[in-house]
């Protein structure tokens, strides 16, 4: 059995490439943090999804760079969740990736795994050490957006659109 989590004293929302934290008693802004980058070309909002785990907030934020030839790819960014300071980014950027369809990511005993077009790759939590990457079975989605389904024993990856 799980033990109860205490409290959490802040509230952490991300939309559109910010994330702020608000003190969850009165309201008011503890820290914010604008996602470094360029959105992703033709997206409105830019993509980007908040989980609060052991301490810390991992960001996942679609974005893209080039001028004449866009690249777009999901950047993991891990923050201290009292202070909103950055402790780690990673990329996740697949070899031909025109377009940002969507992601899966999971974070779970210390690991954070992310499903993006072709590609699979699992950071350490606390470090952001890339463990591993290999290509997916499922391959890209072709012409569908991949929303590839993962799962471990007692948790669920969610989706970044």
């Amino acid at each position: 059995m799980n033990a109860p989590h205490p409290p959490s004293p802040l509230l952490v929302t991300a939309f559109n490439g910010l994330v702020a934290a608000y003190d969850r008693m009165n309201g008011s802004t503890a820290w914010t943090f604008p996602v470094p980058g360029k959105s992703v070309p033709g997206m409105r909002p830019r993509p980007t999804h908040v989980e609060v785990r052991d301490g810390r907030v991992f960001v996942f934020a679609g974005g893209s760079d080039g001028v004449l030839k866009k690249r777009v790819f999901l950047d993991v960014h891990v923050l201290d969740y009292e202070s909103g300071r950055p402790l780690w980014t990673q990329r996740v950027a697949p070899a031909h990736a025109p377009n940002f369809t969507s992601a899966s990511v999971l974070v779970e005993d210390g690991q954070v795994i992310v499903a993006y077009q072709d590609v699979l790759v699992a950071f350490a939590a606390d470090s952001g050490r890339p463990q591993w990457t290999r290509s997916s079975e499922h391959g890209d989605g072709g012409s569908y957006s991949l929303q590839l389904q993962m799962g471990i024993h007692g948790a669920r990856a969610r989706v970044v659109t």
